[in-house]
């Protein structure tokens, strides 16, 4: 019988995660193997390079924040409040865990598409399928044409997803805290927008 595995995969990624945290996109194995007290080799023997891994932080890190946006969909019975609501907690998740934000922004998942391990490929391909799938939910419930008119489902998550991180992503790139103030900017902001949408 083999010897049970030192170190989870998930411990080796939130030392990967405290190691970006730091120094960002210029993260190597061997720094997380520091964090982690795991050998370079074992780090290896989980990722096959540091490729995966970091492609594998930046997937796990979305798939977080994107539990706690179907919980707040779920909060909600106003459709207009829920668009609101969803710009706010990804403000709020990012404020109240700035690593896994910092780690969100390792990858833009247009490229990674091209780029990341064939295992990888099918995972960031459809990352953000029910995300979309919840918006669309949303704006149809908030503006009926959205049912036939997905442009339009793309300009409500444009304005509440887009509108959103063009204003915490300054933060969370310098590693510096996002204002809780911000939040509120963010509400009438995206408020705002979506009453210019046309139907």
């Amino acid at each position: 019988m083999g010897r049970a595995a030192k170190f989870t995969d998930d411990q080796l990624l939130d030392a990967a995660r405290d190691v970006v945290a730091i120094h960002g996109a210029t993260a190597t194995v061997a720094q997380v193997s520091a964090a982690s007290g795991a050998a370079t080799g074992s780090v290896y023997h989980r990722f096959r390079s540091r490729d995966e891994l970091l492609a594998r932080l930046w997937l796990r890190s979305i798939e977080r924040l994107h539990v706690r946006l179907f919980e707040v969909e779920a909060e909600h019975d106003d459709p207009g409040d829920a668009l609101v609501a969803l710009a706010v907690e990804t403000a709020r998740y990012s404020r109240e865990h700035p690593a896994e934000a910092r780690a969100m922004t390792l990858f833009r998942q247009e490229r990674l598409v091209h780029t990341a391990p064939e295992s990888l490929r099918d995972r960031v391909v459809h990352l953000n399928d029910s995300v979309f799938a919840m918006f669309g939910r949303l704006a149809a419930r908030r503006f009926p044409a959205a049912t036939t008119d997905p442009h339009l489902v793309r300009q409500v998550f444009t304005c509440v997803i887009g509108l959103c991180y063009g204003l915490i992503r300054p933060h969370i790139v310098a590693a510096t805290p996002i204002p809780v103030w911000l939040d509120h900017v963010i509400a009438r902001a995206v408020t705002a927008a979506l009453t210019t949408i046309d139907q």
